[in-house]
């Protein structure tokens, strides 16, 4: 671990603010976690109303309507994504957390492993942000420190397997990623009906 880079990041701090009808200043914290603090995942609320899933057609991308009310992680979902952060955090990834005081508000983790024909691309494996701190810029701000500890790690390139849905794609898109030239098969079996991204470092 980049004992550096997370002394930053805990003083990295960043004023954002609601769309609530009476604006509320937040002031979220970002840094890296320890493997104690994984756990904290259960934190997350993961709830969210679908309407829009893209879906990946002869390469393009086809806006298609959906309707799906999330209430949270299945039982069995969050303990393998559980399980995966403490496999990345035990095979030399990054996991980072945003926090609102002491509250986790988001999580994004990097994998330690390259892949592509080059061997210089790392996978972004997982951004969530908690229902209530959604549009507040956290996700970015988490997404701008992986990309600065993947290019630290002598990466030029970042895979991004996204969930089909609309703003999440479209949040990556909005970012700079692409579709990517060539799925990574590995990831693409974890996840078929992903949309799998490429962000150039």
């Amino acid at each position: 671990m980049d004992m550096s880079l997370e002394g930053r990041t805990e003083e990295r701090r960043c004023q954002l603010e609601t769309n609530q009808e009476r604006i509320q200043l937040v002031t979220i914290d970002c840094r890296i976690l320890s493997r104690d603090e994984i756990e904290r995942f259960r934190e997350i609320d993961r709830s969210e109303i679908i309407e829009n899933d893209y879906r990946y057609e002869e390469g393009r991308l086809e806006l298609v309507k959906v309707y799906y009310d999330v209430k949270g992680f299945s039982p069995e979902h969050l303990e393998s994504l559980i399980g995966r952060l403490y496999n990345i955090h035990d095979k030399s990834g990054v996991v980072f957390g945003a926090f609102d005081g002491s509250r986790l508000t988001g999580l994004a983790a990097l994998e330690s492993k390259f892949r592509g024909e080059d061997n210089d691309t790392l996978n972004y494996a997982v951004l969530h942000v908690s229902n209530p701190y959604r549009k507040m810029g956290i996700g970015k701000r988490l997404t701008e420190l992986v990309r600065a500890k993947a290019r630290e790690m002598g990466a030029r390139r970042l895979y991004v397997s996204s969930a089909p849905t609309k703003s999440t794609v479209d949040f990556y898109m909005n970012l700079g990623c692409k579709l990517a030239d060539k799925v990574d098969e590995e990831l693409y079996e974890l996840e078929p009906e992903d949309i799998h991204l490429v962000m150039e470092l």
